[in-house]
């Protein structure tokens, strides 16, 4: 299959030398957008090949149109803003795409290419290439297997997420509400929002607080905590910033019998069973030990590391769309963790709990309408 890839910038480029080295079965390098500097040097063997190289997507569009260009897919890897844009004009021409994160940076947008992608069949998947990850992978296969019951609280710290003041100056679309479309959230943080929803599903309620140019002299958000409730009682929190040092990345999950720690990569889990001989609420409700100490009994699990997560994701995004296998983060995945990051800006805004909208239901037009007007706001208030 033929390949374009849309920005080549960090990302972009990233992609498409995996493409112009051939490491991805199925997949060929066949045409670039905007490719400059230190960028073209790395493709410049691909150009002297002659792939085309255009100055925007419009105009890449513009030739598969009217026939000059025959391509099969395109990997998106602009600004957040015109994710949607570049995806349904992608769908509208029968071409797969994968899209690197986020969907976009108001969930509409996310909606808009689901739908574009299911009217016209093709295959749309996303880079969430942290689901490739052996531990996350394991946290994810524990929770789904219900051995230790059902989730009781969720707490993930991320905090190494630390960024100097050269970083947003960097760039005059880097931190600004109306080019970026937000901070640590929408920039930093769509990985660790999708693996929360992967693994323990989606939240039905957060309380977002969210402190804008907290640590840096940005407009957006730098400094983030929320609060989240799940339809079945359970609770959790989640913490990120780029001004804290040193930092942590420390994610806790407590299931009826057991607690999951993930900190630096490395995986225990602390079941109760073993020690207490009997499940926790049944302990709970028959004991008269008042002040006894659950320790539980510890297990380090080791775990292979994975050296190539990016190659995974564009490996399984040729064979779903070659049809030998499947994606491993289908593009209707980027809209539930958009969803996640709308709702905490918008009960930041708005100093109340939202409640988040399900996928496909009349309140998740409602919602969209009115996290659009709020950040409408926020960009004509800058």
């Amino acid at each position: 299959m033929k390949a374009a890839v849309i920005g080549v910038g960090n990302m972009g480029s990233r992609y498409a030398k995996m493409l112009q080295d051939n490491q991805v079965e199925g997949l060929e390098l066949a045409a670039l957008t905007r490719v400059r500097g230190k960028y073209k040097d790395m493709l410049q063997k691909s150009i002297d090949k002659g792939i085309p190289v255009y100055e925007n997507y419009d105009l890449l569009f513009d030739d598969v149109e009217n026939g000059k260009l025959n391509i099969d897919a395109v990997i998106i890897a602009t600004p957040h803003y015109v994710h949607e844009e570049i995806a349904t004009r992608a769908f509208k021409n029968r071409l797969h795409v994968l899209s690197d994160k986020p969907s976009g940076v108001y969930s509409r947008q996310a909606r808009l290419m689901d739908e574009a992608a299911d009217e016209s069949g093709k295959v749309f998947s996303m880079v969430f290439n942290q689901r490739t990850l052996p531990v996350y992978k394991k946290i994810k296969e524990i929770v789904d297997s219900g051995k230790y019951g059902r989730l009781k609280r969720f707490s993930w710290v991320v905090t190494d997420w630390y960024r100097p003041e050269k970083y947003f100056t960097s760039s005059s679309w880097h931190a600004t509400w109306d080019k970026d479309g937000g901070g640590v959230l929408l920039n930093q943080c769509p990985h660790n929002l999708d693996l929360l929803q992967w693994i323990c599903g989606m939240p039905a309620f957060v309380q977002g607080f969210c402190k804008e140019g907290h640590f840096h002299n940005i407009e957006v958000e730098d400094d983030v905590t929320a609060y989240m409730e799940w339809d079945n009682g359970a609770t959790g929190v989640f913490i990120t910033s780029t001004g804290d040092a040193p930092g942590i990345n420390r994610l806790e999950i407590s299931l009826e019998e057991a607690m999951i720690v993930c900190e630096k990569g490395e995986l225990k889990i602390g079941e109760v069973y073993p020690e207490m001989q009997m499940k926790e609420a049944d302990y709970r409700n028959t004991s008269e030990e008042f002040f006894r100490k659950i320790n539980g009994t510890w297990e380090n699990i080791s775990l292979e590391s994975e050296d190539d997560p990016y190659g995974k994701i564009l490996q399984a995004f040729s064979d779903e769309c070659s049809g030998k296998g499947k994606s491993i983060a289908p593009g209707q995945e980027g809209r539930k963790s958009l969803l996640l990051s709308n709702a905490i800006y918008m009960s930041s805004w708005e100093k109340k709990m939202v409640e988040i909208p399900k996928p496909g239901s009349k309140a998740e037009l409602e919602f969209e309408k009115e996290f659009e007007k709020l950040l409408q706001e926020k960009i004509a208030d800058k």
